[in-house]
């Protein structure tokens, strides 16, 4: 004998089911139309990287294979600090230097990783991103299957969040041949109190090592410096209807 009420339930629930569907469908489209331009921006942004990623690998490579990897010892120690001794602890700290506690200076090198053996492979991260970003732009504008409209929908701020991550990364590296960092090493390789004969200067886009035996100039890429603008993300992910049962919740 068919159980009427059972029958019952299931239609009232199927019809439960297809409201929220109707109801996210919405909420997608409308959070797919207000954030679209975020995928695009970061699309580009990481557009304008990808040549800054070619020249930090050019950059490293050259240093691995030149008597400047030599610093990366030196800089692991510290952490990717720079110390310079002061003998005047009430002086001033000149900027970017902070004073520490011993009343020295010390500077965070940026792009100090350039000297590591192994750099992180911004590169394959840069196209990564790309991929998925375009991935996440096509099925947006097609709007096509539900399914794959809602979940691209909701990875719009995470895609978007992981672009602009990466390329404050990428800044950061950037940072090693910016003024402030050329000051930088000017003013620990002219430290008499160090106690090391390791100088590292970059005079005229050129990288120059020294450490008494060995000494070799490196030509920064060109490519390294432009700017990069970072994209913009959502103020809010995508926040879609569930069904809840009991203790558990899942999407309709």
């Amino acid at each position: 004998m068919q159980d009427r009420t059972a029958d019952a339930y299931d239609a009232q629930m199927q019809t439960y089911r297809e409201h929220l569907r109707r109801s996210n469908r919405r909420l997608a489209e409308d959070y797919a139309r207000q954030n679209a331009q975020h995928v695009i921006l970061a699309i580009e942004a990481l557009a304008q990287a990808a040549p800054v990623t070619l020249a930090i690998a050019q950059l490293h490579h050259a240093i691995r294979c030149s008597p400047a990897r030599n610093f990366w010892p030196v800089i692991r120690k510290t952490k990717g600090m720079l110390f310079v001794g002061s003998a005047d602890s009430g002086q001033d700290r000149p900027w970017p230097w902070q004073r520490t506690k011993t009343g020295n200076m010390r500077y965070a090198l940026p792009g100090s990783l350039l000297f590591s053996p192994w750099l992180p492979n911004v590169r394959r991260r840069v196209r990564s991103r790309t991929i998925e970003l375009e991935r996440v732009s096509a099925i947006v504008q097609s709007g096509e299957n539900d399914f794959w409209f809602e979940i691209a929908s909701r990875s719009i701020f995470f895609r978007t969040l992981q672009a602009k991550r990466l390329i404050d990364e990428i800044r950061a590296l950037q940072g090693f041949a910016m003024p402030d960092c050329i000051a930088a090493l000017d003013r620990w390789s002219g430290d008499a109190q160090r106690g090391s004969n390791i100088a590292l200067r970059i005079s005229q886009g050129t990288l120059v090592y020294s450490d008494g035996r060995d000494r070799c100039e490196i030509e920064i890429p060109a490519a390294l410096t432009p700017p990069l603008s970072i994209p913009s993300t959502p103020d809010r992910e995508l926040e879609l209807h569930l069904v809840r049962a009991g203790r558990r919740s899942y999407y309709p």
